[in-house]
């Protein structure tokens, strides 16, 4: 199991090594290339390694807000080093999970995407979030405490 403050710093990492917080420039930047795919009603995104080269697959049905925090999940996977092969993000899965290859994908995503972000330049929690893209539904890998010092 990763901890938390691996993960935020390899979240740093990559994001100073790119240049950006946004995913999918992150994808360019790393060479993991990311496809769109019609993946049924349920599956948003996964992230597959085929002949050792890493992919991201969306879903075409997911809205530009959710491919964004898909893409930044499944990141996620690829750095933390997660050895499954096409570990997914559905819609049924989103959640609050506190451990396991799930929990660090979201974190990843979490962190990435609040990496140099000041707490204190938004009026709201919410409006942070939707600034930086992150559903309400990871709220939870949020460390409130951190990002307002």
């Amino acid at each position: 199991m990763l901890t938390k403050e691996w993960i935020k710093h390899k979240a740093h990492e990559v994001i100073y090594s790119a240049g950006t917080r946004d995913p999918f420039k992150i994808c360019e930047a790393t060479g993991i290339p990311y496809y769109y795919d019609d993946l049924g009603n349920n599956i948003m995104a996964y992230h597959t390694i085929v002949c050792r080269v890493p992919s991201i697959v969306l879903s075409t049905r997911n809205t530009e807000f959710e491919n964004r925090y898909s893409c930044g999940h499944e990141l996620g996977h690829h750095f933390c080093r997660h050895k499954g092969n096409a570990e997914n993000l559905s819609r049924s899965n989103r959640r609050f999970v506190n451990f396991g290859e799930e929990y660090e994908a979201n974190k990843f995503m979490v962190d990435m995407m609040l990496d140099g972000i000041n707490a204190h330049d938004f009026e709201t929690k919410e409006q942070l979030m939707k600034y930086c893209h992150i559903p309400l539904w990871a709220e939870r890998y949020i460390d409130w405490n951190l990002l307002i010092e």
